[in-house]
């Protein structure tokens, strides 16, 4: 039986992951440990913890808010598992999510990364399909999805794997693999970060898959405050925005060819900053359009400096 190590990065959500948790628990696999890293929290994220799941759960807390990258390979400093199952705070497992995986990687001894399928909870509407398989154009870096936001109803009941490079939300990868690639780039802080750790993956030789008989309930979240159309872009904080910008620019750099980085940084970036701009101007949030701009700059001097030497 393989032992599973559940790291869950939290911040301020108290609530939700210790629904998540639960889920984990509620899963009765023998081989599990799950591990919360509290990114600094300023509620009572530890208290409840504590006071429902005892010395079930490993907590440890950041000293300041560090992010995911961060928090993940933290956790792994402490995890027992030969496999880590690193999952987002608002997801809820399914029962027989380490069942399904445990198959898979005894399968596919090349397997380096195995992403339960995630399920868009959406109250009043139809639950849909995250997507089937995670890529980037690699001219433009924009994402390329299969079969983004499909009904669930519509899932075709084979192939049950899907190739991907990445994938969000929650995924799970063999201490071997983990090691080898060297964990998550901190130097993203965030946004990208999961990106460039499929990709490094992917290029150590490793097979990934999206498994769609191991899924997880995605419930997602929106701060109070935040602009839902901004939300949907990944760019509803001014931080977080400069972040995106910069490190679309810092991923094209580092995992494509020559002509596909100039690509994205003299032509698409520049295009990409006027539309996010555009937008958030549009919603009033001036802010938000300057810390995009920022990031962007900051992101082709990087490259260009790269290039002079």
């Amino acid at each position: 039986m393989l032992k599973f190590s559940v790291i869950i990065p939290t911040f301020n959500r108290a609530e939700m992951v210790c629904r998540c948790v639960q889920s984990v628990i509620d899963t009765h696999w023998a081989n599990v440990e799950v591990i919360v890293v509290d990114d600094c929290s300023p509620d009572d994220t530890a208290h409840r913890l504590k006071v429902q799941f005892g010395d079930k759960v490993k907590y440890i807390r950041n000293e300041k808010n560090s992010f995911q990258a961060v928090s993940r390979n933290k956790g792994v400093t402490i995890a027992a598992g030969d496999y880590f199952f690193f999952l987002d705070d608002d997801n809820v497992v399914d029962e027989n999510i380490f069942r399904e995986i445990s198959i898979a990687f005894e399968e596919n001894p090349k397997l380096g990364l195995v992403a339960p399928m995630a399920v868009h909870v959406r109250p009043g509407k139809n639950n849909v399909i995250w997507s089937l398989g995670s890529d980037f154009n690699r001219w433009t870096s924009q994402p390329k999805d299969n079969k983004p936001n499909l009904p669930i109803e519509e899932l075709p009941i084979e192939p049950k794997a899907y190739p991907t490079s990445y994938y969000p939300n929650g995924f799970i990868v063999p201490r071997k693999v983990f090691d080898q690639v060297n964990g998550f780039d901190e130097k993203y802080v965030q946004t990208f970060e999961e990106s460039d750790f499929g990709w490094k993956i992917r290029e150590a030789g490793y097979n990934q898959i999206v498994l769609t008989t191991a899924r997880t309930l995605h419930y997602g979240f929106l701060e109070s405050g935040c602009i839902p159309e901004l939300r949907l872009l990944g760019i509803e904080k001014p931080y977080r925005t400069y972040c995106f910008a910069r490190n679309r620019l810092r991923f094209a750099k580092k995992h494509f060819s020559f002509l596909q980085m100039l690509s994205v940084a003299f032509i698409f970036a520049p295009l990409s900053c006027g539309y996010y701009g555009y937008i958030a101007i549009r919603n009033k949030r001036f802010d938000i359009a300057w810390a995009y701009l920022k990031g962007t700059l900051v992101g082709i001097w990087k490259i260009c400096r790269g290039i002079i030497k």
